[in-house]
């Protein structure tokens, strides 16, 4: 199963996880108590040299903001990635804070020119259009063993070309200490309101990995299909404890070359805790690795379950335990472990875009001990979110999902929060339907098609 690695030194904190549980947070705020938050202002307040942010965005985490302020004032070069969709806006609304202070570099040239290269799809639709569903239309087939799952997966509304996403969350200090993984630079983030998971690295080597693909990005404006593969292709540290590496999106494929392979390779067990799972090659991965015995679980993120897109649907028509989560905050870690032993992490969902579109970044550790730690996160999260949510999915703005109503947030991206949205209501509406799928026997030695009856 496994592919070699490359080794850290033997030192217990090498490598830390930071994995963060927001069962007990209410609201998000701009305070930094969380762990996510404290671990990266210490690191940037103990930079002598350098401090490189790549960011998708900025949103009230003051105390991190005046930490990179100190660091400047001192003498440390502070330099700064973020995203900049098509029209020149940051989704994170203090991003305007770190522009005026700091030498900010943005992929907004990048999206544009990909804009203007863009043409629009007016072909005929491949397979049946699910009514009211208006956006890009996937045509699936995923094999069950003698059945197969078979429907179209779209968006509700057409979707338009705002810009790949500069998604990477990762900082590089004094070219040793890397702090990287699923939680933005926000109050939700960093400040503690959704599920994330972390990685801090002390390795020069690994630092190096990342300062190549900072400065791809910095220094030679290289965004998303424009960026190069590094040089050290092997990208793995060793010892008898800890490996971990660490690769690229979109230019290392992490999915397609790296994740799918040691999902197929799965012996026992696999836990997934992810915000979007829309690849249909890694639904097809758990599939298998399910049919084959592997115990396979998965929770997933509440809006994420709004999508069109997504597969928990058939996951659970296979039988595989999927639970939505019920909180306030968000499942935003972007994550799984393999066997008890290997940790897939970083900035990646597990959707094509993350794939093959968006500047991201994926760790894969190979280590008991960190297995073990995640997987005691994972225990404690699965048995926070009720049983119902195996069956339906909670309206992520309502009642049924904790603080939602009270935490001052548009947790459903509808533009209404708490008591403004209907979701919060004495007479709440029906969720959104999604596609319909369908289950058919498989053909005797035949393969699994969009177009079956």
């Amino acid at each position: 199963m496994w592919i070699s690695l490359l080794a850290l030194p033997a030192a217990a904190d090498d490598l830390q996880l930071i994995l963060h549980d927001p069962t007990g947070t209410t609201a998000p705020g701009d305070v930094c108590d969380a762990a996510l938050c404290t671990s990266l202002v210490t690191l940037i307040e103990g930079a002598t040299e350098t401090v490189d942010l790549a960011f998708y965005g900025f949103r009230h985490q003051s105390r991190l903001l005046q930490a990179a302020k100190a660091a400047q004032k001192r003498g440390v070069r502070v330099r700064v990635v973020v995203d900049m969709d098509v029209d020149g806006h940051n989704y994170y609304t203090s991003t305007p804070d770190w522009l005026e202070t700091f030498e900010v570099r943005t992929d907004h040239e990048t999206d544009l020119a990909t804009k203007a290269r863009k043409r629009s799809y007016s072909g005929r639709d491949r397979c049946r259009r699910p009514t009211g569903f208006q956006g890009p239309l996937q045509c699936l087939s995923l094999d069950m063993g003698d059945r197969c799952y078979v429907t179209a997966h779209a968006s509700r509304e057409p979707l338009t070309f705002q810009g790949d996403i500069m998604h990477d969350k990762f900082a590089v200090v004094d070219s040793r200490h890397v702090w990287t993984g699923s939680a933005n630079a926000s109050d939700s983030g960093t400040g503690g309101y959704n599920a994330n998971l972390v990685i801090l690295v002390d390795s020069p080597r690994v630092a190096s990995w990342y300062t190549d693909e900072f400065e791809q990005m910095y220094v030679h404006g290289r965004y998303h299909a424009s960026k190069e593969r590094g040089s050290d292709r092997r990208h793995w540290i060793e010892t008898n404890e800890v490996h971990v590496t660490s690769w690229f999106s979109p230019q290392d494929k992490p999915i397609d070359k790296h994740v799918r392979a040691l999902l197929q390779g799965a012996e026992h067990r696999i836990d997934v805790a992810v915000f979007f799972l829309t690849h249909k090659g890694i639904a097809q991965d758990l599939l298998d690795a399910k049919r084959r015995g592997v115990k396979v679980r998965v929770i997933m993120d509440a809006t994420a379950a709004k999508n069109g897109y997504s597969k928990h649907e058939v996951l659970r028509a296979a039988g595989i335990p999927v639970k939505i989560e019920d909180w306030g905050g968000k499942m935003h870690a972007k994550s799984m472990v393999i066997d008890s032993e290997m940790i897939v992490g970083g900035s990646m969902n597990f959707t094509a875009a993350g794939e093959r579109g968006n500047d991201e970044n994926t760790l894969l550790i190979r280590s008991r001990r960190h297995a073990a730690q995640y997987e005691a996160w994972f225990e404690s999260l699965w048995n926070s979110i009720g049983d119902q949510w195996l069956r339906g999915r909670p309206d992520p703005e309502s009642r049924a999902s904790g603080t939602s109503c009270t935490d001052g947030v548009d947790n459903d991206f509808d533009d209404l929060a708490d008591e403004d949205d209907p979701g919060c209501s004495d007479s709440p509406p029906a969720l959104p339907s999604l596609p319909p799928g369908r289950v058919v026997p498989k053909p005797s030695g035949g393969r699994c098609t969009w177009d079956m009856d």
